[in-house]
């Protein structure tokens, strides 16, 4: 109970509009977030709320302690923390304007309570109720903001979720541009899509960054759109999957995103554990891939030469004839891939010639040849 005569309490609330208006200037004058011109309307609301604040404060001063307005003066700055959330001002900037506020508020109730002649003990407990009061008002402003502040992130996560949902279905632009206004998203020039079998590895969400979008497949499969991924970060970003199983696909212009999902979750079929895929690295493999029956063809095409071979000598047969073509017969470098001595190369070369004959010269059966050794080695990805 405060020990303030009952004139000195009507003094300090016939001159709370001068109190108020100190106090607003106050908190413009210093608190960053708030330096900025109110319009003569606005201001005028402002201080009229700072001065029923105030005036609800007095109320519980007087003889009957009525606390009826201090307990609605809480409800308004829990109201109060949730519109300044929504504006864009921090929980910082807040608290500060409530700690200069009630500097100023004090300096003003100290001034006249003393030109009223009340006592040191008094005005002691004067200053112990203003400070606790305001400081009640900013803790329920402050929780007011948080609240703000949680519902809002909530809320851009799921239209988040929204837009990289719209990606993977591909949807048709103009609704992706809505979707990505809504979520507060700047669509990026490039996406590049990231699939993988298992939960991503923290390392993930580092190598992406934080503009990255996350979603699911129907399958429930983790799927990450990174924004403009420059051809020297892939390796980065497979680098950080190294623990599970995954695949990048191609880096399209945003609109085509689901272009990409649809290349990285095919090249998945060619990914371990430790050895993720890189689409850009198997276009061959995902064209055949692409064509079951074709494969096959090409497949059965280029081994029907080695039908009557052992099954131990047809794959090391197999896999020096591919070695050579991808090396365009250099033998040394065929030696290298294999691990082999070049003699030894140069043995299963002789070999080769006797099952293909002169067809290892003629640059189309060269082709066909390469891509079905490539569909015989994609059955069983390494």
């Amino acid at each position: 109970m405060s020990t303030l005569r009952q004139d000195t309490i009507a003094t300090l609330r016939e001159h709370l509009p001068n109190t108020a208006s100190g106090c607003v200037e106050a908190i413009i004058r210093e608190v960053p977030g708030y330096d900025r011109e109110f319009g003569d309307t606005l201001r005028a609301n402002i201080e009229a709320a700072v001065a029923m604040a105030l005036a609800a404060f007095l109320d519980t001063l007087g003889d009957d302690g009525d606390t009826t307005s201090a307990t609605a003066m809480r409800t308004g700055a829990y109201r109060l923390g949730q519109g300044e959330a929504e504006t864009g001002r921090s929980s910082d900037a807040l608290l500060t304007a409530y700690r200069v506020g009630a500097r100023e508020a004090w300096t003003h109730f100290a001034e006249r309570a003393v030109a009223q002649g009340e006592s040191a003990a008094s005005i002691a407990s004067l200053a112990a109720g203003t400070f606790a009061f305001i400081d009640e008002l900013s803790v329920e402003s402050l929780a007011g903001h948080t609240a703000a502040m949680t519902a809002r992130t909530r809320e851009l996560a799921r239209r988040r979720d929204q837009l990289a949902a719209a990606f993977v279905a591909g949807d048709q632009p103009d609704t992706l541009e809505h979707l990505a206004e809504r979520a507060h998203w700047n669509p990026p020039r490039t996406l590049t899509a990231l699939a993988l079998t298992g939960d991503a590895p923290a390392a993930v969400a580092s190598a992406v960054g934080e503009k990255a979008l996350w979603s699911r497949t129907p399958d429930g499969s983790p799927l990450v759109l990174v924004p403009d991924l420059p051809p020297g970060n892939r390796a980065r970003v497979l680098a950080a999957c190294a623990t599970t199983t995954a695949a990048l696909g191609p880096t399209l212009a945003w609109s085509r995103a689901a272009e990409s999902v649809t290349r990285a979750r095919r090249a998945l079929r060619f990914a371990r554990v430790s050895e993720p895929a890189d689409a850009d690295t198997l276009l061959p493999e995902l064209i055949l891939d692409a064509d079951p029956l074709i494969a096959q063809m090409l497949r059965e095409r280029a081994l029907a030469p080695l039908a009557d071979v052992s099954e131990a000598k047809w794959a090391v047969l197999a896999e020096t004839l591919l070695a050579w073509l991808l090396h365009h017969g250099r033998r040394e470098e065929v030696a290298e891939a294999l691990h082999v001595h070049p003699q030894t190369v140069r043995y299963r070369l002789g070999t080769l010639r006797e099952h293909y004959g002169d067809t290892l010269t003629d640059a189309r059966t060269g082709l066909e040849l390469t891509l079905g050794l490539i569909a015989d080695r994609s059955r069983t990805p390494q």
